[in-house]
């Protein structure tokens, strides 16, 4: 049984960066390749116009590369989550394109089910902003605070409505520096490999 670990956070909440750190604990890291939506672009030069194709696509994207990661190993840890494909959606899809989204959601958290740990990486918008200035992508230049903002509340609201579902760890990761402290990297590993055996044992009385 391939465990799942999803990690979930705002833009720019190092994401990508602790996913890459789990291959310390032999877990495979799944990462986003959001430059292969062909809709990534054009959705921050029109949010509103293409918003709909842009989420439709990432939620299938992000549901097809869980299903080939599967077959790896024993673990695996994606930088993205499906609670965050929800989040958006919620922020940017009028209410009638919302439905429709949730069809195809509600279809691909049937398949996938709930991953063995979800990591929410909390982070301030404003050093959300500063991290993504500093890394220079021409085409985030339009991001907002607020639009920050609405994506973390977002996605607070609905993981405080399923956090019964799951295993769920928290680290404020404006705070902690996992990125560049080793200390800091070891004491975060250290917390998520104590989640992972406490739900592994849980596993083993249940089954």
């Amino acid at each position: 049984m391939t465990r799942r670990i999803e990690i979930c956070g705002g833009i720019a909440s190092g994401k990508t960066t602790l996913a890459n750190l789990l291959e310390k604990l032999n877990i495979n890291s799944i990462l986003e390749s959001f430059q292969t939506n062909p809709f990534w672009r054009a959705f921050y030069a029109d949010p509103v116009g293409t918003a709909f194709e842009t989420e439709i696509t990432f939620l299938l994207q992000h549901y097809h590369q869980i299903k080939v990661a599967r077959n790896r190993g024993n673990a695996i840890a994606s930088d993205f989550s499906m609670y965050l494909d929800l989040a958006y959606a919620h922020v940017t899809l009028p209410q009638d394109k919302q439905e429709i989204f949730l069809s195809v959601y509600r279809e691909v958290e049937k398949e996938l089910g709930t991953p063995a740990l979800l990591i929410h990486l909390k982070c301030d918008p404003k050093i959300e902003l500063k991290r993504i200035r500093e890394r220079g992508r021409d085409v985030e230049n339009s991001i907002t605070i607020e639009y920050l903002q609405q994506i973390n509340t977002q996605l607070e609201k609905i993981l405080s409505e399923k956090a019964r579902l799951h295993k769920l760890l928290v680290i404020d990761s404006g705070l902690l520096d996992f990125a560049h402290e080793e200390n800091v990297k070891q004491s975060v590993l250290d917390q998520i490999d104590d989640a992972l055996s406490v739900e592994a044992s849980k596993y083993e009385k249940t089954y």
